[in-house]
């Protein structure tokens, strides 16, 4: 549920980005076509690269072809790609500040977007890499592509465990865990929304503190400095944030 939560809440926070800064995210169905036979291959997350725009919003300064499309990698998509993408994680997080964001809701989009990002470097497994790593490791498996009844209870009993909060997965989700769900603690903390759409100018003074904070595999949040273990309930997923 934690997972679940972070990238609904990504979805949530991207259109907000969308509409509150005026961007284009078109590009041409054959590369959305392409995109989705890419997505299919294993480890595609790390490994593949997928037809992404240029150009999200129109710049301050005249650009070659503002509709142009390029192949970048989940984690550029993410983070930010040379000095013309700016990435969609900084694009959250200039969009925020700009509604004001209190801080306890902030920090846990931190969180979640740190997760995001982390699985997109490679730093973190899949749920597909993971199970297929539970199953690989399993002393009953015989590397026979045929998986025994013992090894598939195993793997949905770890699931299960993990989901629940009662054993801690490193690979699957870093520092984070899961408490048991609980309803006497449920907050509420709505955000302040922008009376109007956020203006170019506004938009790039944002993202250029934002932008350089996201560059890869370094910058910010790149795991060199990890927070203290933050606990999170199943499906913590603020309010305010929908």
């Amino acid at each position: 549920d934690f997972e679940n939560a972070a990238f609904t809440v990504f979805v949530v926070l991207v259109s907000r980005v969308i509409l509150a800064f005026g961007l284009s995210l078109y590009i041409p169905l054959s590369k959305v076509d392409e995109n989705m036979v890419r997505a299919h291959a294993r480890d595609a997350v790390t490994s593949e690269k997928f037809w992404f725009r240029k150009h999200m919003a129109p710049p301050l300064q005249s650009v070659g072809d503002a509709d142009a499309c390029e192949e970048m990698s989940v984690l550029e998509i993410l983070t930010g790609k040379g000095s013309y993408f700016p990435g969609l994680i900084p694009l959250i997080f200039a969009y925020l500040e700009a509604i004001q964001c209190d801080p306890e809701t902030l920090e846990l989009m931190r969180v979640y977007m740190d997760f995001i990002r982390r699985r997109a470097s490679g730093q973190l497994m899949t749920a597909a890499q993971w199970m297929r790593h539970k199953v690989t490791s399993h002393p009953s498996y015989k590397h026979d592509s045929i998986v025994p009844g013992d090894v598939a209870f195993d793997l949905v009993q770890a699931c299960v465990a993990v989901a629940e909060g009662r054993v801690r997965e490193r690979l699957l989700l870093g520092k984070q865990w899961i408490k048991p769900l609980r309803t006497d603690d449920a907050y509420y903390v709505p955000l302040k929304q922008p009376s109007t759409v956020i203006h170019r100018e506004e938009r790039e003074a944002l993202l250029e503190r934002y932008a350089s904070r996201y560059s890869g595999a370094g910058g910010e949040g790149d795991g060199t400095n990890d927070p203290d273990d933050v606990p999170l309930r199943r499906g913590d997923a603020p309010h305010s944030a929908h």
